[in-house]
């Protein structure tokens, strides 16, 4: 009886934690110096993750013969009937979850020539359209007619993701019948 009532509160346990949303704040800078700042919040903000801020590791130097057969198993499992389609499906649920909170852009750009900062301005304007209007508001892109190439500005924007609703695609990726045929195609040879 203790161990049904400790597993049903492990899940439910399990439950809360995922129904914590999750936050991504994106940070650009453009300027004298581009900076791109990604950071990963979560529990509303106790824990943070900065994401890109490590250090680089030095590159070895590997035989191209290794690299060409990497690629190719990769094509060859890509390649497996109703993958992509699964893929597609997956990453269409995952966009879908995702609730844009905040956006703020405001950006000057402008080319050596007045008509092609024209140009682009033109087709960034009618663009803005396409954006709901809580975000459509917060974008403004300025043009510099003054002859010399330039972009400034900066972009913040912060993106919502319940975990929770990721659980079912995921299952559904991951138990589909070309999952399944991929995980196979990958196991078997290595238990040989």
């Amino acid at each position: 009886m203790w161990l049904i009532i400790a597993l049903a509160g492990l899940v439910a346990l399990l439950l809360l934690l995922l129904s914590i949303p999750l936050e991504l704040v994106l940070r650009l800078d453009v300027g004298s110096g581009t900076r791109f700042n990604l950071r990963l919040e979560w529990l509303f903000g106790l824990i943070t993750r900065e994401m890109g801020k490590g250090k680089k590791k030095a590159k070895s130097v590997k035989p191209k013969r290794k690299k060409s057969r990497r690629a190719r198993d990769f094509l060859n499992l890509m390649r497996t009937r109703g993958l992509l389609v699964q893929i597609r499906t997956l990453v269409t649920d995952v966009l879908s979850s995702l609730k844009i909170r905040r956006a703020r852009a405001d950006f000057t750009v402008g080319f050596d020539n007045p008509a092609d900062t024209g140009l682009l301005l033109a087709v960034i304007g009618p663009s803005l359209i396409l954006l709901p209007a809580s975000i459509r508001h917060n974008i403004l892109v300025q043009p510099s007619f003054e002859g010399g190439a330039i972009l400034e500005g900066r972009a913040q924007a912060v993106v919502s993701l319940l975990p929770i609703r990721l659980v079912i695609p995921v299952l559904r990726f991951i138990f589909s019948l070309p999952t399944l045929r991929v995980i196979k195609k990958v196991v078997l040879p290595k238990w040989r």
